[in-house]
């Protein structure tokens, strides 16, 4: 029997889309969370012979999908960032909505049972970003892929180990900026949530078996979604939906080192509803947002050392 805690994930990032590398040096990743998996599906028969039992059913695809849900730091997961902007960190900048395609081969170790999976042709079709009112930080990723080996010994090649810079929480977030101005003072944002999606679709070709011939992304939606106590402000931000004025936000996370992330949202769409609730209660409202006409991107500063 398998224990949770001799789970390992680590994974490269593919040269070639779909193929592992022949030097699988990895990365190892801290996690919480994974359902990497491959589904097989089936067809029935309809064929009808001399009894009333029905004939095997045929496999005729299999898919290749997961998630990763982990505590956000700062640096550990920026390939993954990456892959699922479909763009590279350019003087450590990264918009989303590229078309940049990045793929990695992830191997789901149980050690105790050795018993080795590797997932090969990783496009990260969705991730998201969940800041809650207090607590940790965390991303999730989604993965589709496009083969599954297995082996009873891990690949060789060297491995280094999971990141061990800080997590990022609920007071790791600075000042939040709307329309370009600190709400500081002004108004109360007590959570946050992000997600794109790369609306990824596969595509199968007669002659290859089980495996994906090819993966696709499609338009690119991202979404959200942040709760603010009701005052002046938030009333405000309220009516700007019946014009459908655009606002814009900006998100600044900084880990206890000083390493920096910051989230820019430079045009959405918001919806939202009047606050509600009962005599004892802090009032609230729930804005939802859509990304719309610019590119959204991510910023990270790195604490400076040295002189």
């Amino acid at each position: 029997m398998s224990k949770g805690s001799a789970q390992i994930l680590q994974y490269a990032k593919e040269t070639t889309v779909g193929v592992t590398p022949t030097t699988f040096a990895r990365q190892t990743i801290a996690f919480t969370d994974q359902s990497l998996n491959q589904t097989a599906e089936k067809t029935e028969s309809a064929s009808i012979t001399d009894g009333r039992i029905q004939q095997a059913s045929m496999i005729t695809s299999s898919e290749y999908t997961g998630d990763i849900s982990c505590e956000a730091q700062y640096g550990a997961y920026d390939d993954f960032i990456a892959a699922a902007a479909f763009n590279k960190w350019e003087t450590d900048k990264l918009t989303f909505g590229g078309d940049l395609r990045q793929t990695i081969s992830m191997l789901l170790g149980y050690k105790d049972i050795k018993n080795y999976h590797t997932f090969a042709g990783l496009h990260v079709n969705t991730f998201g970003i969940e800041i809650p009112e207090t607590g940790l930080i965390t991303f999730s990723f989604g993965f589709m892929g496009m083969k599954r080996t297995v082996a009873a010994t891990a690949p060789t090649g060297t491995i280094t180990n999971a990141s061990t810079n800080p997590k990022l929480s609920n007071i790791s977030v600075g000042e939040l900026l709307v329309n370009g101005l600190s709400v500081k003072g002004k108004a109360c944002i007590d959570s946050f949530s992000f997600n794109w999606d790369n609306s990824m679709q596969v595509q199968r070709c007669l002659g290859g078996g089980l495996e994906i011939a090819a993966i696709l992304e499609m338009m690119g939606a991202g979404t959200g979604s942040f709760s603010m106590a009701w005052a002046d402000e938030s009333a405000k931000l309220y009516e700007k939906q019946f014009t459908n004025e655009l606002i814009s936000l900006v998100i600044p996370i900084v880990d206890t080192l000083g390493n920096k992330y910051e989230l820019s949202l430079p045009k959405v769409e918001i919806t939202a509803s009047l606050a509600t609730g009962g005599a004892t209660d802090i009032l609230k409202s729930s804005f939802e947002f859509k990304v719309v006409e610019q590119a959204p991107f991510l910023t990270r500063t790195p604490v400076k050392t040295g002189p």
